[in-house]
């Protein structure tokens, strides 16, 4: 299993891009609305009220959201990250589009994606029995 992390900065194609992963089988996604910021120089930025305040005017950060979900086969999550970018354009090296990138994720409890695959293995296992019982 993967978590597949997508910043998206052109936030936009949020909806067109959960829309776009509905699509494309995955079963959920997490949405937070996130900041990016540029490296500051001045140290006013230093100071906690004025700095936030000097970032804002300066343009030196921008508001993104951060989508991320629990996708369960590799082959799955290069469709999804292929599909997105050429959603945004076909391009994530251009400025200002975001990143995706991916982890594994080495144990899972709760969430959509565990009862999908709980009921997947359970429907096999009756199966097995049913099979066993009559043949």
């Amino acid at each position: 299993m993967y978590v597949l992390f997508i910043v998206l900065n052109e936030t936009d194609y949020l909806m067109e891009v959960l829309e776009e992963m509905k699509k494309l089988g995955i079963r959920g996604a997490t949405v937070i609305e996130s900041m990016g910021a540029r490296t500051m120089e001045k140290a006013l930025y230093d100071l906690p009220v004025i700095g936030g305040f000097m970032r804002t005017l300066d343009g030196m950060t921008q508001m993104n959201n951060t989508i991320f979900s629990v996708i369960e086969r590799e082959e799955q999550v290069l469709r999804v990250m292929d599909h997105i970018e050429i959603l945004l354009g076909g391009d994530m090296k251009k400025p200002n589009k975001g990143i995706m990138f991916v982890l594994p994720v080495t144990h899972i409890r709760g969430g959509e994606l565990e009862r999908h695959i709980e009921s997947r293995e359970n429907k096999k296992i009756m199966s097995k029995e049913l099979e066993s019982e009559y043949y």
